[in-house]
C-alpha cells in the first residue's frame, strides 16, 4: 500500500535538522529495521519566500499505516523530535507508478 507522508518541522529544531540531514537521507536509502518499507520519492518542503526548509514530503510503500508511522518515528529526525506534526495518508498512485 502506498502512503503520502507530510511533515512540518519545529522551527526551533532547525539546527538539529541541519546536523542530521545527511544521516536522515542515508536512512531513507538504507533502513534494515524497516525492510518492508520502500521510499519512492521524497524531499523537503520550503517556505514561500527565502526557500527555507519547513518540513518534508515522502511517498512510501509499506504494509500498513502503522509500519509507515514506525518507519518515520525510528528515523533520525523522528528520534530527535524534529517533527511539529506529521500526517500519513493512504494514497492511490495512478500516474507514473513504479513497476
Amino acid at each position: 500500500m502506498y502512503f503520502v507522508v507530510s511533515v512540518v518541522h519545529k522551527p526551533e529544531a532547525e539546527s538539529a535538522r541541519s546536523e542530521l540531514q545527511e544521516t536522515f537521507r542515508s536512512y531513507l536509502r538504507n533502513h534494515p529495521d524497516h525492510a518492508e518499507v520502500v521510499v519512492h520519492h521524497g524531499g523537503p518542503t520550503l517556505d514561500d519566500g527565502a526557500g527555507n526548509v519547513t518540513g518534508l514530503l515522502l511517498i512510501l510503500e509499506a504494509p500498513s499505516a502503522a509500519d509507515a508511522q514506525a518507519f518515520l518515528a525510528d528515523s533520525p529526525y523522528g528520534k530527535a523530535e524534529i517533527f511539529a506534526e506529521s500526517r500519513i495518508q493512504p494514497w492511490d498512485w495512478f500516474t507514473g507508478r513504479p513497476g
